[in-house]
């Protein structure tokens, strides 16, 4: 049992999402202070920890932009409290072959997953170090450790490629700083969306989010004194 976030202020981008949520959730069972920006207000719509103690929302924050992905941590700073962690699930799917994907489709792929991490990652790494440490967590993908499986979405492998390496380079950069990055790559993740888009799946085999939450706790807690520049599996039996 994770014992050691009681009070200790985490973002999470992407935290309106399924597994977002379920890190969010996870965070504010163990008393942690948990901040989230969101790109639009719909995005709250079914959001079921909008009203939660501890949590801190802002809308309108576009993780691309490097000024406003400043303010918002200098915001939730001014209202949780210094940073501890900083959790990078922002991002986004699309399929495509190469052949049919235009630059504008790729760059959207590159920007909503590797330059929001980036400049999370910028951002937070600025905040720890002033404060001491901490522990960052990014989300890759299988694709993205194993781009032979980005097939058919090539976009999307190269964006989560660049997050597996911006992980670990970032990673040594920032170890003497007492600050541990790492990530976690998820295969297929048991969601409504994607049980939607590929019903004739084995969904038992999916690794659920909240099986997810569970690893990202273990890397962001001060019980993880070790591992950092990890990119790990968290496959399910898929």
């Amino acid at each position: 049992m994770i014992q050691s976030l009681n009070d200790k202020h985490i973002v999470v981008t992407g935290g309106t999402g399924a597994l977002g949520e379920a890190v969010a959730a996870a965070l504010l069972e163990q008393h942690a202070l948990v901040s989230i920006p969101c790109y639009d207000a719909s995005e709250l719509d079914g959001f079921d920890l909008k009203d939660s103690d501890h949590l801190f929302l802002q809308t309108g924050i576009d993780l691309t932009d490097e000024q406003a992905t400043q303010q918002f941590y200098k915001n939730a700073v001014e209202s949780q409290g210094k940073l501890w962690a900083s959790v990078h699930i922002a991002g986004g799917f699309a399929m495509g072959k190469v052949a049919d994907t235009s630059k504008k489709d790729f760059m959207r792929q590159v920007n909503m997953n590797l330059v929001t991490c980036f400049n999370a990652c910028k951002v937070a790494v600025n905040h720890q170090q002033k404060s001491g440490g901490g522990r960052i967590v990014n989300v890759s993908s299988r694709p993205g450790v194993s781009p032979r499986q980005g097939a058919g979405r090539s976009a999307y492998a190269v964006s989560k490629a660049g997050v597996a390496a911006l992980t670990q380079s970032l990673a040594a950069e920032v170890v003497e700083d007492g600050i541990l990055v790492n990530a976690v790559v998820p295969s297929v993740i048991d969601t409504p969306q994607n049980r939607q888009s590929m019903p004739n799946a084995n969904f038992e085999r999916w690794p659920k989010p909240a099986e997810i939450a569970n690893q990202i706790l273990y890397l962001i807690s001060e019980q993880n004194t070790l591992t950092q520049g990890a990119l790990v599996p968290v496959y399910g039996r898929g």
